[in-house]
């Protein structure tokens, strides 16, 4: 190779020379760089994707902390008194009222219901109702449904 390059002409070694340097650049470009370059533009992003999704996750988590407290202070400010009272205060916010066959007391701080061909949406509004605004809890509950009328038959047990 040695004796090759020495019977080249001083303007043939010159181009062999800066090719091989212009070559050897190319190649580490190539292979070396734009791999390196690609993948931290790729992780960068990622990063800020990440980011983004970090603060967003902050904020939802303060406003949870936030509902969390509104409740917490609902609740306890909220309705104290006879349970009774307050879902037969309920049944008559969603006029469930007739469909109520029987309420039986289960000591101070639970009730049993049982309800007959009630309105399916306005027993889960009900339902809400007692938890959210009156801070009650259902025990359980054992629901049959007509899907065709839209109306259930529902023997439930709520706590305080």
């Amino acid at each position: 190779m040695k004796n090759w390059y020495n019977t080249l002409t001083a303007r043939e070694r010159n181009l062999v020379v800066y090719g091989s340097i212009i070559s050897a650049l190319i190649l580490f470009w190539l292979l070396i760089a734009n791999p390196l370059y690609s993948k931290h533009k790729t992780l960068s992003r990622e990063i800020q994707d990440k980011r983004n999704a970090l603060t967003l996750m902050q904020a939802q988590s303060e406003q949870i902390k936030r509902l969390r407290a509104q409740k917490a202070s609902n609740q306890s400010k909220g309705f104290k008194g006879n349970p009774q009272q307050l879902v037969e205060k309920a049944l008559q916010t969603w006029r469930l009222k007739p469909a109520l066959q029987k309420m039986q007391s289960q000591g101070e701080k639970a009730i049993r219901l049982s309800l007959k061909n009630a309105n399916a949406d306005r027993f889960m509004r009900f339902l809400q109702d007692l938890e959210d605004k009156y801070a009650l809890s259902i025990d359980t509950m054992a629901i049959t449904a007509d899907k065709e009328s839209g109306l259930v038959d529902v023997r439930l047990t709520v706590k305080q």
